[in-house]
C-alpha cells in the first residue's frame, strides 16, 4: 500500500510541474497570476522554469584558467557600503572608580558612577534577574572589572588583571 502511495504523490507532483500558469490584468488594474485565465480577459502564459542553472558536470574542468575566463561573464558591480561603527570605544573602569563601588549599592548608583559598560549580560535564575557588567582593559588600565547585579543591588565585584 505505501508503495502505492508514494506513487500517487509522485505522479500528483509531476502534474502540478507542469501545470500552466497565465498572468492578467483584473477589473481594478491589479496585476494577477493563476493557472485559469478569467473569461473575457487577456491572459499571457508565464513561463516558469527555473532560470540560471549552476553547471557542475566539471566539463571546464579540462580548459586552462584563460579559456575559463574568457567565457566567463563579467561579475556584476559590488555596490561598496561603509563598515557600520562598532559603537563606542571601550572605555575600561579606573581603579578610583572601583573602590568607591560596594557590595548593596543600586544598579543606578554603578551606572552613574561607573558609567555605560563595555558589554552586558542578562540572567534569569529562578525569578532573580541577574546582570553583569563588563568593563574591558584599556591601554592605560589592564585590568578586567566584573560587576554581578541580582534584583537590582550589587552582589559581587571582580577585578582582573589580564595582558
Amino acid at each position: 500500500m505505501k508503495p502505492l502511495i508514494g506513487l500517487l504523490i509522485a505522479l500528483a507532483a509531476g502534474v502540478t510541474w507542469a501545470a500552466e500558469t497565465y498572468k492578467w490584468v483584473d477589473e481594478r488594474g491589479i496585476v494577477t497570476y493563476g493557472q485559469k485565465p478569467p473569461a473575457g480577459r487577456p491572459a499571457t502564459p508565464v513561463d516558469t522554469t527555473p532560470s540560471g542553472s549552476i553547471d557542475t558536470s566539471g566539463s571546464r574542468q579540462g580548459q586552462s584558467e584563460p579559456e575559463q575566463r574568457g567565457r566567463a561573464e563579467p561579475p556584476p558591480p559590488i555596490a561598496m557600503v561603509p563598515p557600520a561603527s562598532t559603537g563606542a570605544p571601550v572605555r575600561g573602569m579606573e581603579f578610583d572608580t572601583f573602590i568607591r563601588l560596594q557590595r548593596g549599592m543600586t544598579e543606578g548608583e554603578l551606572l552613574i558612577r561607573a558609567g555605560r559598560p563595555d558589554y552586558t549580560t542578562v540572567d534569569n535564575f529562578r525569578n532573580d534577574i541577574v546582570k553583569t557588567y563588563y568593563y574591558f582593559p584599556t591601554v592605560s588600565n589592564p585590568f578586567t572589572t566584573t560587576v554581578t547585579v541580582r534584583g537590582g543591588l550589587i552582589d559581587n565585584l571582580d577585578r582582573i588583571k589580564k595582558f
